[in-house]
């Protein structure tokens, strides 16, 4: 007889709090620490994406961007979107991190889209799938004239096959292009030939994927295992203002010969300064907003949002049992600073871990946090920047700035400086509030 499953326990010491309170990890499906924030985020749901993919062209080619601030929790809504959306009938989902993957600091197109033909292969030779092997000769073939043949790359190509033996077959090329992926994960020296072999040969390398696409779509439907093929690419959000240009938009034409759905994860900063552009290039374009934290998302009213804190208490209480908080006031204190960004309040969290004199979160430890977390900005914000905050403050709309003011708009969105929640309402982070500097006439 076997013993019952035991139920999650939040831990009950501030050593074993700290250790749940990781703010760069996302959360499974079935992690037992994740709170449905739906409504505390004021106009989000899963949804309206599930319908606009439904509705989209059944023989892919649906190119959607999912964007919101760095830490809002993206990733692990993607996760749950990924296992809703994975079924037969509907879609075979394969999800790419790229954080994890690739290198997100010195990335482009081929390095992704190689990586994406590496997960598939991956993924459908753990499934046993069986694709006839004419439609695999274009990738194999292409791998074999554009580099093993390649003076520059000749030598790598050698290195992945060594110890492959069947030829043409999903084993085989699962070895290739992960072998292909790895080289731009540990940023070898062969990035850069990689990069230029797929852009001078991409005519033949998208025929030769979307060979495979092709073929992959069919087999798995036979299988049951899903009609329609959707790549998930997570971590594009952390490209750098030249690099998400580049990819997004510079390359889009490059993007979109792929024939499957897709979404990207898309950086905050690219959105705001580009939406109306974006959404005349892809299909559509995704929000996921901060957790409002009271009605106009003004922090300094006294009429706080009931079902934004009240999620954002579980979220915490979750990873920390109530005992380990002096007063619930002082659990509220943190939520308030977070300014409704989960990985802020995390963030907020470990910090107080570390500046608590006994084993409790108190107050004197939680406001020494948020002095902490103002100085990260302190030293990362110019005096131009608090003069922007302060404006954006005061406005409605963003009809007043200028395009210098939202270039510096976009770049303080990215880094969290500025927060932004339903209806694009935009707010600066509390803790930078606290900062003489933003006070100053």
């Amino acid at each position: 007889m076997t013993n019952p499953p035991t139920l999650y326990q939040p831990p009950r010491t501030l050593l074993a709090a700290n250790r749940e309170l990781r703010f760069d990890q996302p959360l499974a499906y079935d992690d037992p620490r994740y709170v449905d924030t739906a409504k505390a985020r004021g106009n989000f749901n899963h949804t309206k994406i599930i319908r606009a993919l439904m509705g989209g062209n059944p023989n892919g080619g649906n190119y959607f961007l999912y964007s919101g601030p760095i830490g809002c929790g993206k990733s692990t809504e993607l996760r749950r979107l990924a296992v809703e959306l994975h079924e037969p009938g509907q879609f075979y989902v394969v999800m790419l991190d790229t954080l994890e993957r690739l290198d997100t600091h010195n990335l482009g197109y081929p390095d992704v889209l190689l990586a994406l033909a590496a997960e598939l292969l991956a993924r459908i030779e753990d499934e046993g799938v069986v694709i006839d092997l004419v439609f695999l000769r274009n990738l194999t073939g292409w791998f074999s004239e554009k580099i093993e043949k390649n003076e520059r790359t000749r030598e790598l190509a050698a290195e992945i096959k060594s110890g492959a033996e069947v030829q043409a077959s999903i084993p085989f090329l699962s070895k290739l292009f992960s072998g292909l992926t790895s080289s731009f994960k540990v940023n070898s020296t062969y990035k850069e030939e990689l990069r230029t072999v797929v852009k001078n040969s991409y005519a033949d390398f998208s025929k030769a994927f979307n060979d495979l696409l092709v073929a992959a779509r069919g087999a798995l439907g036979r299988r049951g295992l899903g009609d329609r093929l959707l790549f998930l690419v997570d971590g594009t959000d952390r490209l750098s203002r030249e690099d998400s240009k580049a990819f997004f938009i510079d390359n889009i034409h490059q993007l979109q010969q792929i024939q499957a759905d897709f979404i990207y994860c898309a950086p905050i900063a690219l959105v705001f300064n580009h939406r109306t552009f974006l959404l005349n290039i892809y299909t559509d374009l995704f929000h996921l907003p901060m957790i409002k934290l009271s009605e106009k998302v003004d922090l300094d009213e006294a009429r706080p949002d009931p079902e934004g804190y009240a999620a954002m208490r579980e979220m915490v209480l979750k990873r920390a049992a109530p005992e380990l908080f002096d007063v619930p006031a002082t659990l509220d204190y943190f939520i308030r600073y977070s300014g409704g960004n989960p990985r802020h309040l995390l963030r907020l969290l470990n910090y107080a871990y570390i500046e608590a004199e006994g084993e409790l979160f108190d107050r004197a430890a939680a406001e020494r946090a948020v002095k902490r977390y103002a100085t990260d900005y302190r030293y990362q914000l110019a005096a131009e920047d608090f003069a922007l905050l302060r404006r954006v403050d005061g406005l409605e709309d963003d009809s007043r700035l200028s395009e210098d003011d939202r270039e510096r708009v976009g770049k303080l969105l990215y880094y969290g400086a500025l927060l932004e929640y339903n209806s694009f309402w935009r707010r600066s982070h509390p803790v930078v509030r606290t900062l003489p500097a933003y006070a100053a006439p």
